[in-house]
C-alpha cells in the first residue's frame, strides 16, 4: 500500500503574452484586465494549490514565450512560486517549444523547492511527503524550439514501488512533427502511472489507463480559445487510484454569442436582445467575458450587421454600456453569416434580372476549380475598375479571388434588388 498524496497539473501559462485579435476601440475595465489576465490566472493556480493542500505543482511547459521574457513576467512567476514554497509545496517544471532551454532567461532566482528538468536526457526526482517517498517524477525539457525526436521513448519507469509521473511537452497522435511527436502507445509503453502533458491549449483526457492528460492553457489567449481554462487537481489514493478534478482559473473568458437576426426589424431591438443574452453569459461564467458576436439568419438587418460601419456602431453601443461594470462583457468583434431577406432559391426561378444574375452565378459556381479561376481572372482583367487598380495591387491570389466570388452572390443580388425597388 502506498501513501496518499496529491498534485496540481497545469501547462501553457504564457505569462505576459498579449491577447491576439484585441484592439479596444474605447477604454474600459477590460483595458487593464486584458493586460493582467495571464498573471491573475497564475495567481489563481497557486491559490488553488494552497487551498487544496497539494504536495506538488507540475508545470508542463510554455511558462512564457521566449520573445516575451519580460522582467515583470519573471518576477510574477517567481513571486507565486515562493508563495507555494512557503507552505511546503514543491514545483516541477519542463520547458516547451515556446520557452526552450536555449532561450530561457532566469534573471530572478526561483525557490530551492523548484526543480527544472534537464533538456539533455530524462531525469527522475523523488517526491516526498512526511519524510516518505511517494512518487517518482520523470521529465525532460525542450532544448530548442523545434524537436523532431520522439522524446517519450526515453521515458522508462525504473521503480515499480512508487507512483510514476511523466512530464513532457509534446504533440500526441502524430508520427512526425516539430513538437516532440509521439503516439498514445509510446506513452503507455513507458510504464508511467500518470502523464502530465503540455502543448495543446485545450484540455483533454486522452487515456484513463494510465491517465494521459492535457490540462490546456490556464487562460485563453484569443477568440479561438473559448470556454473554461484551468488546471487539474490530481488525488492519488493509497492503492494507486487516480482522481483528476478540473478547476477553472481563467481571469477572463472568451465566449461566442450567436444571434439569429431573422426575428428583428430594428437595430435597437437586436441590441436589447444581445444585452439580455450577455446577462445570462455573465451568470454562467461568473467572470468578465470577451465576446465574439456571430450573426446568422436572413433578415432586413443583414446590411446593418454586415457592413463595416454597422458593425462598428453595434460594438460601440454595446461596449459603451460595459465601461463601468466590474464584471464586464467586452464585445471584441463580429462575424457575419447572415443573408438578405430575399429568398434566393425562389428568385432563381423568376425570369427577371435578379434571377438571371443568380443563374449566371450558378453556371460559374458549378465549374471545376481550374476553369473557375480562369473565368474569374478573365472577368477581372476586362473590368475597367481593375485597370485603374493594377498599379497599386501586386497580385490577387486564388484564395482571395474565390472568396470575392462567393461574396458576390449576395452582394450582386442586393445591388440589383435595390435598383429594382428604386425603379418601381
Amino acid at each position: 500500500m502506498r501513501k496518499h498524496f496529491s498534485f496540481l497539473h497545469c501547462a501553457d501559462l504564457h505569462l505576459g503574452e498579449p491577447f491576439a485579435g484585441i484592439c479596444p476601440e474605447m477604454s474600459g475595465p477590460w483595458t487593464s484586465a486584458i493586460n493582467k489576465a495571464t498573471f491573475k490566472s497564475f495567481e489563481k493556480i497557486i491559490d488553488v494549490a494552497i487551498e487544496s493542500r497539494v504536495d506538488a505543482i507540475l508545470i508542463s511547459g510554455d511558462i512564457y514565450n521566449s520573445e516575451n521574457h519580460s522582467l515583470a513576467a519573471q518576477m510574477a512567476f517567481a513571486r507565486e512560486l515562493y508563495r507555494a514554497a512557503q507552505v511546503g509545496i514543491h514545483t516541477f517544471i519542463v520547458h516547451g517549444n515556446h520557452d526552450p532551454k536555449e532561450a530561457w532567461r532566469a534573471d530572478i532566482p526561483l525557490p530551492e523547492s523548484v526543480h527544472v528538468f534537464s533538456s539533455d536526457d530524462v531525469e527522475s526526482v523523488i517526491l516526498k511527503k512526511d519524510g516518505e517517498d511517494v512518487a517518482a517524477i520523470y521529465g525532460m525539457s525542450f532544448k530548442t524550439k523545434h524537436i523532431t525526436e520522439n522524446l517519450s521513448l526515453k521515458f522508462k519507469n525504473k521503480n515499480k514501488n512508487l507512483f510514476s509521473i511523466g512530464m513532457l511537452h509534446t504533440d500526441v497522435g502524430k508520427s512526425e512533427g516539430v513538437y516532440a511527436p509521439c503516439t498514445i502507445n509510446d506513452l503507455k509503453k513507458s510504464g508511467m502511472d500518470y502523464w502530465a502533458l503540455g502543448h495543446i491549449h485545450k484540455r483533454k483526457i486522452i487515456s484513463e489507463k494510465p491517465y494521459i492528460i492535457y490540462p490546456g492553457n490556464i487562460q485563453g489567449l484569443d477568440i479561438t480559445e473559448t470556454g473554461a481554462k484551468g488546471c487539474y487537481i490530481v488525488d492519488v489514493g493509497a492503492f494507486g487510484t487516480v482522481t483528476p478534478k478540473f478547476v477553472e482559473t481563467d481571469a477572463l473568458r472568451w465566449v461566442d454569442l450567436t444571434i439569429d437576426i431573422s426575428e428583428f426589424n430594428q437595430t435597437e431591438d437586436l441590441l436589447n436582445e444581445i444585452t439580455k443574452r450577455r446577462l445570462l453569459l455573465r451568470e454562467q461564467t461568473g467572470r468578465p467575458n470577451i465576446i465574439r458576436l456571430i450573426f446568422t439568419g436572413r433578415g432586413i438587418l443583414h446590411k446593418a450587421v454586415s457592413s463595416k460601419d454597422g458593425q462598428e456602431y453595434i460594438l460601440h453601443m454595446l461596449n459603451d454600456k460595459e465601461r463601468f461594470r466590474h464584471i464586464f462583457s467586452y464585445f471584441a468583434r463580429i462575424d457575419d453569416y447572415t443573408n438578405i431577406s430575399i429568398d434566393l432559391e425562389e428568385r432563381r426561378n423568376l425570369p427577371d434580372i435578379v434571377g438571371n444574375y443568380l443563374l449566371a452565378y450558378d453556371e460559374i459556381k458549378m465549374t471545376n476549380k481550374e476553369d473557375k479561376i480562369k473565368i474569374l481572372n478573365d472577368m477581372l482583367n476586362k473590368s475597367p475598375e481593375f485597370e485603374k487598380l493594377k498599379k497599386s495591387i501586386y497580385k490577387i491570389d486564388e484564395k482571395l479571388l474565390i472568396r470575392a466570388f462567393e461574396r458576390a452572390e449576395i452582394a450582386g443580388v442586393e445591388m440589383l434588388a435595390e435598383e429594382e425597388n428604386e425603379n418601381n
